[in-house]
């Protein structure tokens, strides 16, 4: 069997690791973090905007609309936490893609980005329309 190695060694090769994605130019593409930093401010904003609107009770809000019959499916009060978790996952998912690509594709890298902020600020507008109603 093997030893581990010693935890200065571990240490030491993540902090190079760390050093190598900082300097990567993914992170010195200025469109890039604009895109990235917008997403996560945006999934940021809609967590904390639930949080000040939606009071931690036991009530059911609507988790489902449909255009013929109005707001027609209840749900727990978080539900619309699950909706903002879902837009922070998925920018920070594709985010990850995006660093991941960049050196292959730039504009696959930038669709990703992108396509992150949309998701986001689509969750944005649907989890606070939910909780506009509760109140």
């Amino acid at each position: 069997m093997k030893a581990l190695p010693p935890l200065g060694s571990i240490r030491q090769n993540l902090t190079s690791k760390l050093n190598d994605v900082r300097q990567s130019r993914f992170f010195h593409d200025r469109l890039s973090m604009w895109l990235l930093a917008s997403a996560l401010v945006i999934g940021g904003l809609n967590v904390v905007l639930l949080a000040l609107h939606i009071p931690a009770v036991r009530t059911d809000v609507p988790v489902r609309y449909s255009s013929l019959g109005g707001f027609d499916g209840l749900g727990p009060w978080y539900s619309p936490f699950l909706t903002a978790l879902f837009g922070l996952s998925i920018a920070l998912v594709n985010g990850v893609l995006a660093f991941q690509a960049f050196g292959r594709s730039r504009i696959a890298s930038f669709f990703l980005l992108v396509g992150a902020n949309v998701v986001t600020l689509f969750c944005l507008i649907i989890s606070n329309a939910f909780s506009m109603v509760v109140q």
